[in-house]
């Protein structure tokens, strides 16, 4: 049930966009950092999977409602493969060293951010090389990326603190 809750997440926040220009803001990467964070690594893993195995069947599961190998073989593959590692590592760090305050789930984002931005660049460099990947995909995100990470951190933080209770 926890990886259908997981591709849920990521299938709805594909498609909640903030018209910015020149490049719109979604959420994918907030849940993305969702379930870094608060998921096992395998059922990170498994509802990653499962969500670009199911947008790789044709399902409008990305961005937009988007999907299919050719849109997924786009300028995206990069930051779905991203997505994946990402989240995977950031679940295994969590685990492995059994963290949960505000400041450790900040740093996993960060994390999980320079993994999902490594990915996503390496793949607009081979395709329109390194000055084009920085300018148009990491640069307009980098704020945006740091607003959405405090904001999921803080929301963690006040969840654990009333079921503490």
């Amino acid at each position: 049930m926890l990886t259908l809750g997981g591709v849920a997440l990521l299938f709805a926040a594909s498609q909640v966009e903030i018209p910015l220009k020149p490049v719109p803001i979604n959420l994918q990467t907030v849940a993305v950092m969702l379930v870094g964070l608060t998921y096992t690594p395998r059922r990170a893993l498994e509802s990653h999977l499962v969500w670009l195995g199911l947008a790789a069947a044709g399902f409008p599961m990305l961005s937009g409602f988007s999907g299919g190998l050719t849109y997924m073989g786009g300028p995206t593959l990069g930051y779905l493969i991203g997505f994946v590692l990402a989240s995977f590592f950031m679940a295994t760090l969590k685990q492995k060293f059994s963290l949960g305050s505000w400041k450790s789930d900040m740093g996993l984002c960060i994390v999980g951010t320079l993994i999902l931005y490594a990915c996503g660049v390496s793949w607009l460099t081979y395709l329109f090389g390194f000055t084009n990947a920085l300018a148009f995909g990491v640069l307009p995100f980098i704020v945006p990326g740091i607003i959405k990470a405090g904001l999921l951190c803080t929301g963690l933080k006040i969840v654990r603190s009333y079921r503490k209770g």
